[in-house]
C-alpha cells in the first residue's frame, strides 16, 4: 500500500491495483491480531463460519510498501526473504488455536506436492477414469520412487478390496509417442518403475498397472477387460459441492476427498459438515462442529459412494424440515454452468432437456417440465397487466391459410386461419428454456395448469368450427434469474418475464364459417366486405387486445376462383353486451367479384341477341312473318336465359343490376315487336285504301 493505493500479488506477480476506499479504524493498544478469522468488530465479531481453511506460512507485517523486487523474493520461497519489521510469525510469538504447526524448509512452500485417494472398487480402465472425473480429479501417477512407494504401501489396506494381483490402474500413458510415458493429469513425462521384464508390449500396450508383489509397474493394452481399483490425484481447484440444502454461501456446500473411514474415503466439507462410509452400503452425514449426525443414505451395493443425486433420510431438523422426512441432495464437481446428471457426470446445461441423450444416465432428458407454477396460483383468474390496475395485454397474430368457400347464397366465407396469443403471466417462472421455440413447448399437463386466453367468435355458426391443432410454446424474451447454487441439478436456472404462446381454443389450422353481409345490387361489379370478429371471454377490465400487438397475415393466393382480395386488416374494439364490455378483434377483408365470366357467359349473348332483334326492323316490310319469327324467337330465348342466370343468383328481396339489364333487353325485343305489328298493320290499312 502506498499513498491510499493497495497492490495485490499471486505467485509474484501483480494482479490487482487500485484506491483505499475504507476510511481510517483507530486500533487500541491492547489489539490482538487474528490470523484466520474474519473479525467484524475490533478483536470480536468471530463467527465459526468465516474460519480460514488451509495453510499459514510466513506472515509479515511491514511499516512501508515493498517493492517488487521484494515481493518477487518473498515469493520465490528463499532463504533470503525478509522478514517484517513490524511482525513476522516467523519471529515472533504466535499463540495457537485449533491448528497445527509444523516446521519445513522455505523452499518447500514453493514446491508442489501431489496427494492422492484410493477408491477401492475393482473397475475397467475407463470406469476408473470416470470414478476420478466424477470427483474433480485423474487417475494418479506416481511422479518419484517416494509417491509410488507411498501409494503402494496405501494400497495394500485395501487388499481384501483390490483382489488382483496388479490391483491398481496407473494415471500414465504413452499412446502419442511409443516409450514416451506421460500422466494423464498434465501430460508431464515421467519415469516408469517396471517391474522385471516389462514393459513387454510394444505399441499393443499402452496404459499401466501396478503390480501387487513390489509396487513396480507393468505396461498392458488400455482396452484390457482387467479389474483394479482406482488411484485418484487430489485437486483442491476443483471441489464437490453438496447441493439441496439452505446453505446461505456457495463456498459452504464445497467438499473434498480426504482420508479413509472404514476402508472407504470420506468426503469433508470446509465448514464441518462430513460424509463417510458406514460399511454395507450405508453413508452418514455428521455435523463435526457439533458432533451431531445430520442424514443417512443407504445404496444398493457396497462399491457404490454418495456421487450424483440420491435420496437423503434427515436424522435431525434441518433446512426446516422435520427428523425422518427425505431430501434429495446432489454431490459433484458440476459448477454453475453445468447440468448435474442422477450418476453425477457433468454436461453443459445448454444439453438440459435438447432432445437428445447426454448424460450417460439419460437423466438430463428426464423431467424436462418447463413451468414452475406457485402456491396459490389459480388458473381460473387471468394474470395482471404489467402496470398496476391495468388489464393483461393479449396480443394476437391471425394468419389466414386459405379461403376454401365464398357463398352468396349462404352468406358466409369458410376458411382455414391461424391465431396466435401471446401474452405476459408474470406469477409464473419457466426453466430449461431454449433459444428455439420448439424446445419450449408446453405439455399437455402443464397446459392443464396455466390460464390460457379463450377466444369466441360473434360471427360464426354455433358448431361451424373445426379444431385441428392446439399448441403452447414460451418464448424467452430476458435473461434468467442467477443460478441458485444449491438446486440439485445445477443448470435448472428459473427465467422470467418470459412470453407464453399458445394457440389456445383458437388454435394452429383451424376451419370455420363466419357470416358475411353481402350486397348484391351491384352484381357482377360487387365489392364485398367481409370480417371475422375474434373476441376475448373476459371482460375488458381483465383482458384487452393489444392495440399494437396484433398483426393480420394472409398467406392464400389474392386470386380466389370467383373474387380478388383487394385489401385486408385488422384492428381493436369493443362489443358491448349492454351487461359487460369485452375487447373484440376485427379482421376485415375487402372481395371484388371477378366479373369476366358473366361478361362472357351472360352480358356478350344478351348482347348479341338485342343486336339479332334489332336487325329485324331492317327485314323487308312484306317479310311480316320472318321478322316476327325471329324477334319472338330471340325475346324467348333471352328470357331462358335470364330464368337460368336467375337461379345461380342470391334469392335477395331487390332488384340486382343484372336483374336491371335482362330487363332492359327484354323490354327492348317487346318493344321491337310491337312495332313490327304496328307496321304491319299500318301498311295493310294503307294498300286498303
Amino acid at each position: 500500500m502506498d499513498a491510499g493505493q493497495y497492490v495485490g500479488y499471486v505467485g509474484g506477480e501483480e494482479r490487482a491495483r487500485g484506491p483505499i476506499t475504507s476510511g481510517d479504524i483507530p486500533l487500541r493498544l491492547d489489539s490482538t491480531l487474528v490470523l484466520g478469522q474474519e473479525q467484524d468488530l475490533v478483536s470480536e465479531g468471530f463467527d465459526v463460519l468465516q474460519i480460514f481453511r488451509g495453510h499459514l506460512a510466513q506472515v509479515n507485517i511491514w511499516n512501508r510498501s515493498l517493492g517488487p523486487d521484494e515481493v518477487a523474493r518473498q515469493a520465490a520461497c528463499g532463504e533470503a526473504a525478509p522478514l517484517g519489521n513490524v511482525f513476522s510469525s516467523d519471529r515472533d510469538d504466535v499463540e495457537v488455536f485449533g491448528a497445527t504447526v509444523e516446521t519445513v524448509e522455505a523452499a518447500a512452500l514453493c514446491r508442489s506436492t501431489e496427494g492422492f485417494v484410493v477408491f477401492p472398487v475393482l473397475q475397467h480402465l475407463e470406469e476408473a477414469q470416470q470414478t476420478c472425473r466424477r470427483v474433480g480429479q485423474q487417475l494418479y501417477s506416481p511422479g518419484t520412487l517416494e509417491d509410488n512407494v507411498a501409494l503402494y504401501n496405501a494400497s495394500l489396506q485395501f487388499t481384501d478390496t483390490c483382489t488382483s494381483n496388479y490391483p491398481l490402474w496407473i494415471g500414465a500413458t504413452d499412446r502419442s509417442e511409443e516409450g514416451v510415458w506421460r500422466k494423464f493429469s498434465d501430460d508431464t513425462e515421467i519415469k516408469p518403475p517396471f517391474a522385471l521384464g516389462e514393459p513387454n508390449g510394444g505399441a499393443g500396450e499402452s496404459c499401466l498397472l501396478m503390480f501387487l508383489g513390489n509396487g513396480r509397474w507393468a505396461d498392458t493394452p488400455c482396452d484390457l477387460h482387467w479389474l483394479a481399483c482406482a488411484p485418484c490425484q487430489s485437486n483442491n481447484d476443483t471441489p464437490l459441492r453438496l447441493r439441496g440444502l439452505c446453505f446461505e454461501w456457495e463456498a459452504q456446500t464445497f467438499f473434498e476427498v480426504l482420508g479413509y473411514r472404514a476402508k472407504k474415503p470420506y468426503f469433508h466439507g470446509y465448514y464441518g459438515l462430513m460424509i463417510y462410509s458406514r460399511g454395507s452400503g450405508a453413508w452418514q452425514m455428521l455435523d463435526t462442529t457439533t458432533g451431531r449426525q445430520m442424514a443417512t443414505l443407504s445404496l444398493t451395493s457396497e462399491d457404490l459412494y454418495p456421487i450424483g443425486r440420491h435420496t437423503w433420510t434427515l436424522s435431525a431438523e434441518l433446512c426446516r424440515r422435520s427428523p425422518n422426512t427425505t431430501v434429495t441432495l446432489s454431490l459433484s464437481v458440476c459448477d454453475r454452468f453445468q447440468f448435474t446428471c442422477s450418476s453425477g457426470d457433468c454436461v453443459p446445461k445448454v444439453f438440459r432437456c435438447n432432445g437428445r441423450d447426454d448424460c450417460p444416465d439419460l437423466s438430463d432428458e428426464q423431467d424436462c417440465s418447463t413451468v414452475v407454477v406457485p402456491d396459490g396460483y389459480q388458473r381460473e383468474r387471468p394474470p395482471s397487466g404489467r402496470a398496476e390496475g391495468q388489464p393483461l395485454s393479449l396480443g394476437v397474430i391471425v394468419k389466414i391459410h386459405r379461403i376454401m368457400d365464398i357463398s352468396d347464397v349462404r352468406r358466409h366465407v369458410r376458411m382455414e386461419l391461424e391465431a396466435d396469443m401471446t401474452w405476459t403471466d408474470n406469477q409464473l417462472k419457466f426453466r430449461n428454456l431454449k433459444d428455439n421455440l420448439e424446445f419450449n413447448r408446453v405439455s399437455s399437463r402443464d397446459s392443464e395448469l396455466l390460464w390460457t386466453p379463450r377466444l369466441l367468435f360473434p360471427n360464426a355458426p354455433s358448431g361451424d368450427l373445426k379444431l385441428v391443432d392446439k399448441q403452447a410454446f414460451i418464448s424467452k424474451t430476458g435473461p434468467p434469474e442467477p443460478d441458485d447454487f444449491d438446486d440439485v441439478r445445477t443448470g435448472e436456472c428459473l427465467s422470467v418475464l418470459l412470453f407464453v404462446l399458445p394457440d389456445a381454443d383458437m388454435p394452429t389450422n383451424q376451419h370455420g364459417s363466419f357470416g358475411c353481409t353481402f350486397d348484391m345490387f351491384y352484381y357482377p361489379f360487387d365489392t364485398q366486405r367481409c370480417s371475422v370478429l375474434l373476441q376475448s371471454s373476459v371482460s375488458q377490465d381483465l383482458v384487452e387486445f393489444s392495440r399494437d400487438q396484433h398483426v393480420l397475415t394472409f398467406l392464400d393466393d389474392h386470386n380466389l376462383p370467383s373474387y380478388f382480395v383487394n385489401s385486408y386488416r385488422v384492428h381493436v374494439t369493443v362489443l358491448d353486451t349492454n351487461q359487460t364490455i369485452y375487447s373484440l378483434l376485427q379482421v376485415e377483408f375487402v372481395l371484388s367479384r371477378r366479373w369476366m365470366m358473366q361478361v362472357v357467359s351472360v352480358f356478350l349473348p344478351t348482347s348479341m341477341l338485342l343486336c339479332i332483334g334489332y336487325s329485324t326492323l331492317f327485314v323487308r316490310v312484306s317479310l311480316l312473318q320472318v321478322r316476327l319469327v325471329v324477334a319472338l324467337t330471340t325475346l324467348l330465348v333471352l328470357y331462358t336465359l335470364f330464368n337460368h342466370t336467375s337461379d345461380d343468383l342470391p334469392d335477395t328481396a331487390y332488384i340486382k343490376m343484372i336483374d336491371v339489364w335482362f330487363l332492359h333487353c327484354i323490354s327492348i325485343l317487346f318493344v321491337i315487336i310491337i312495332i313490327h305489328v304496328v307496321v304491319e298493320h299500318l301498311d295493310k290499312g294503307a294498300s286498303a285504301q
